[in-house]
């Protein structure tokens, strides 16, 4: 009985535990962008506590001009494919560059069509706050937010 009891107390303090690297870690908060924005998610409406100010209204953006436009805009590939088609076919692996105590950039290195992609995610916060995503930065070098700041054609 003392044994379960340790392991509901451990239990119950466990989300609590996991849920603190998040905000203060960037390459969990890097995870949780990519996995919430690939699969059943959807990269134009990621969580607003993962994306800066900024690049979430850039995506929000994008959203509605699709919408308004009802077809494409500005962003036409998947960025994490760096193409309109293709999958990941490895796991995603993590790393953190620090540039500063506010900003820097986590890379992520994975296969698409057998051949080594790297994307990276600019990271930044404010203050003591959370790491927050700022933008993405294709395989091939592709700014996602220059690209969402371009004209619509």
């Amino acid at each position: 009985m003392r044994k379960t009891g340790m392991f509901m107390i451990a239990g119950l303090l466990a989300p609590t535990a996991q849920a603190a690297p998040a905000c203060q870690e960037p390459v969990a908060v890097a995870r949780a962008f990519y996995e919430a924005t690939t699969g059943n998610g959807d990269l134009l409406e990621p969580p607003p506590a993962l994306v800066s100010p900024a690049f979430g209204k850039a995506l929000r953006g994008e959203r509605a001009c699709q919408v308004r436009e009802e077809g494409i805009c500005t962003i036409d590939s998947d960025p994490w494919l760096d193409a309109q088609d293709g999958d990941i076919e490895t796991p995603v692996r993590y790393s953190w560059k620090e540039a500063s105590a506010t900003a820097g950039q986590v890379e992520m290195r994975y296969s698409v069509w057998k051949k080594a992609y790297v994307t990276r995610l600019p990271m930044m916060r404010q203050g003591q706050g959370c790491w927050q995503v700022d933008d993405i930065i294709t395989n091939s070098g592709r700014s996602v937010r220059k690209i969402l700041a371009q004209p619509v054609p």
